[in-house]
């Protein structure tokens, strides 16, 4: 299994989190129509640090995971299970951003947080 893979599982099979979003998660875009709320992750940055016979030992992607709902209120909740979620994984997770706005596109209320996750390995 991959980190990815790894740690969609964990996730997904939060309780709280499967309440409100099921299993509406996924990597770098939606299909059409999706129902509300959901979560949209991608990486955007993976640091890598090698040791000195130049193996990848330890990584750290850094993740946007964006909460789209119909109401502000929706979006901070599935924000709260989301840290929980993450909090409860497996994985070493260091919060490095939270923000929410309006998507201008879609009128939906969006709130992204931003994750820094160390795993050992690629």
């Amino acid at each position: 299994m991959s980190f990815h893979t790894d740690l969609y599982t964990e996730i997904s099979a939060d309780a709280a989190l499967a309440a409100l979003v099921g299993t509406r998660i996924y990597p770098n875009d939606t299909p059409p129509d999706v129902e509300t709320p959901f979560i949209v992750y991608y990486e955007f940055a993976t640091p890598r640090e090698q040791s000195m016979d130049c193996s990848i030992q330890v990584s750290k992607p850094r993740i946007q995971y964006s909460i789209y709902a119909d109401t502000y209120t929706d979006a901070l909740a599935v924000g709260d299970a989301l840290r929980a979620a993450l909090g409860a994984s497996s994985f070493m997770i260091i919060y490095e951003d939270e923000r929410g706005n309006q998507d201008m596109t879609t009128a939906l209320h969006r709130r992204d947080l931003d994750v820094r996750i160390s795993h050992a390995g690629v």
